[in-house]
């Protein structure tokens, strides 16, 4: 089944090494070189790695606003040979992730770990998931309208398998999912209604849309609660032998201001979905194109198509004027993410994606991970860096010791942008985010412990996912968004 692209990524271009400093920034410079400096009275410790510097003229504020140019050395330091290949990653303009051999891989060991009912899904979530709208149509073929003929066979498999007393996974209502919930409702409790709901289907998959609720909790730690909550739900299914098939979630225009959150939440999932290697749905992306962005009138629930009464609710007619409506299409996308995983986990099928973009770069200051475009997401591990070369930071940055492993990125813009970079780690991890506008710890202009935003100048930009002291190297979810 082929993979929707819609919609253009916003475009970054090759630039010199140059910049201007995020709002807020009230010490430091930027895009000086080692040599060109301040003094500082602690120097960045590295033990190894090639600093890159671009030829031209560096334009640079200082805390007063008084602008400052500096010459940079014509001559760069490069790296030979093939650019490291880091892996696969899940493109923002696809509505479905790709299902390579590597991806096939993950599912099959995802499997290996526990006996599941192979013709069996569960449903986890909050309002949309719970309702009688998603996917219960499904089960009767009498509500079904204009099916794709190419997904009746999906239909027709998870049809054959009851879930429960009296229903099959269509049409249970699920213990884990109930109006108003967030990722912490699902884990409360001992047994959760995770593991009850678990333990009572044996599901092999596991539909995940999850966040809506998060969204009313005050920023910034919404996002980074919700972030946590999804993370243990993902790795709880997982755990039992469970795939999860997570779905971004839809935009919220209720209450007034809300939905500027919503590609925050969004990006962490996807960054969870590709470093765990399950199925994503971009729901956001489908719905983005639909009257009133496929939701009701309440700005929180999704549409729904009306029969010939204009009062009875057919979430199950996919012809042209019933997916424009939200419900129809999340259900009719969320059967094609099960048409696309099902053979490849159930039948040994192969997978239905021969590649898939790939990040390049090791991660060092030598050889950055290159971000290909914005918005970004990408989930790894510190404890698994080839890169420890920096222990300390000069300029913005100086005042935290960064002993531990670090990722280095590459970021290179080509028109004004505001940016905002999130980190996410968990328990004893402890990762921090810095800004540098070369590849040189002297050249730091803001240091996070979570959360960095502001405008940046067209230019090439690092950012250093560190880790802080002597805490725990770990697992860190990154996120690098454009802001309007």
């Amino acid at each position: 089944m082929t993979r929707w692209i819609i919609g253009p990524v916003a475009a970054l271009a090759v630039g010199c090494a140059q910049g201007a400093p995020l709002d807020g920034d009230t010490s430091g410079t930027l895009g000086t070189t080692a040599a060109t400096a301040m003094p500082t009275s602690t120097e960045p410790t590295t033990t190894s790695g090639t600093t890159t510097e671009t030829g031209g003229t560096t334009t640079t504020s200082t805390s007063d606003g008084e602008t400052l140019s500096s010459e940079t050395d014509d001559t760069a330091t490069t790296t030979t040979g093939e650019p490291t290949v880091l892996g696969e990653y899940y493109p923002f303009d696809e509505i479905h992730s790709p299902i390579t051999a590597d991806v096939a891989a993950s599912l099959a060991a995802i499997k290996a770990k526990g006996a599941k009912t192979d013709g069996v899904f569960a449903k986890v979530g909050g309002s949309s998931t719970a309702s009688t709208n998603f996917m219960h149509c499904l089960a009767d073929a009498m509500q079904v309208m204009e099916l794709p003929a190419e997904l009746q066979p999906t239909v027709d498999f998870f049809n054959a398998t009851a879930a429960g007393m009296g229903a099959t996974s269509f049409s249970r209502v699920s213990a884990a999912a109930m109006a108003g919930w967030g990722g912490a409702d699902v884990l409360a409790g001992m047994p959760s209604p995770l593991a009850n709901e678990v333990t009572a289907i044996s599901p092999r998959f596991a539909l995940v849309l999850l966040g809506t609720a998060e969204l009313e909790v005050p920023p910034p730690e919404g996002v980074f609660t919700f972030a946590d909550n999804l993370t243990a739900v993902v790795d709880a299914l997982i755990a039992g032998g469970t795939i999860p098939v997570l779905s971004t979630m839809p935009t919220r225009t209720m209450p007034a201001g809300i939905d500027v959150y919503v590609p925050r939440y969004n990006a962490f999932v996807r960054a969870l979905a590709q470093g765990r290697k399950i199925p994503l749905i971009d729901l956001n992306l489908v719905l983005a194109g639909l009257p009133g962005s496929g939701l009701a009138a309440d700005g929180i629930d999704l549409s729904v198509a009306l029969g010939g009464d204009m009062v009875t609710p057919t979430p199950c007619a996919f012809g042209f004027a019933g997916i424009t409506s939200g419900y129809n299409r999340r259900n009719l996308v969320t059967l094609e993410a099960l048409a696309r995983v099902k053979p490849v986990v159930v039948d040994g099928a192969a997978p239905p994606d021969a590649s898939a973009p790939t990040l390049l770069g090791a991660g060092t200051l030598a050889e950055p991970i290159v971000i290909p475009g914005l918005p970004f997401a990408d989930m790894r591990s510190t404890a698994d860096s080839p890169s420890d070369e920096i222990d300390a930071y000069a300029g913005a940055c100086m005042s935290m010791g960064e002993d531990g492993p670090e990722f280095v990125y590459e970021l290179e813009i080509a028109e004004a942008t505001k940016i905002r970079a999130l980190v996410f780690d968990q328990g004893n991890v402890d990762v921090d985010l810095h800004l540098m506008t070369l590849a040189d710890a002297g050249t730091c202009v803001k240091r996070a412990d979570r959360e960095l935003e502001g405008p940046l100048q067209p230019g090439t930009y690092y950012i250093v996912v560190d880790t802080l002291g002597t805490a725990t190297p770990g697992e860190f979810g990154l996120v690098v968004l454009p802001e309007a």
